[in-house]
């Protein structure tokens, strides 16, 4: 190998590097602007995260999160179904999938989100709590529709 090739070799590994703390930053200060609930700055630094990394489930589930707060389930279902194809970490996709469905009043669907988070990672608490607060939802819809039943007849 000559020095050109091993500049070049160098060259491309500080290029990945420097693009990989770019998307860091973006990702950190989208996490900010999200907290301060400045959620137009947070989708602009995701989109640029995005255009960096179109794989980096961080990211999409970011962007799937905006979706969600502006009330467009289906988009950002879509978003955490594509970050559930990169991630290691599927119980958050699969977590936040659920919570989609649940806002949606769709239980079934969730409590089947919230049990595949569990059985991905059985530790993860958050999907414990998220289903059975779906549980416990469902049950009280029953409820109210056995009552409403009983008061009809």
């Amino acid at each position: 190998m000559d020095k050109e090739d091993t500049l070049n070799e160098l060259t491309e590994y500080l290029r990945r590097i420097h693009k990989k703390m770019t998307l860091l930053r973006l990702i950190m200060q989208a996490k900010t602007e999200y907290d301060k609930c400045d959620f137009n700055a947070g989708r602009r630094s995701l989109i640029e995260a995005y255009l960096l990394d179109k794989q980096n489930p961080v990211t999409l589930r970011g962007l799937g999160c905006i979706k969600q707060f502006e009330g467009k389930f289906n988009s950002a279902i879509k978003y955490f179904n594509k970050a559930l194809k990169y991630s290691k970490n599927k119980e958050v996709e699969y977590t936040l999938l659920g919570m989609a469905y649940y806002m949606q009043d769709k239980l079934e669907d969730a409590l089947e989100q919230f049990n595949l988070a569990i059985d991905s990672n059985e530790d993860y608490d958050e999907a414990y709590e998220r289903r059975n607060q779906t549980i416990l939802e469902r049950h009280l819809k029953l409820v109210d529709l056995q009552e409403n039943l009983n008061k009809r007849f």
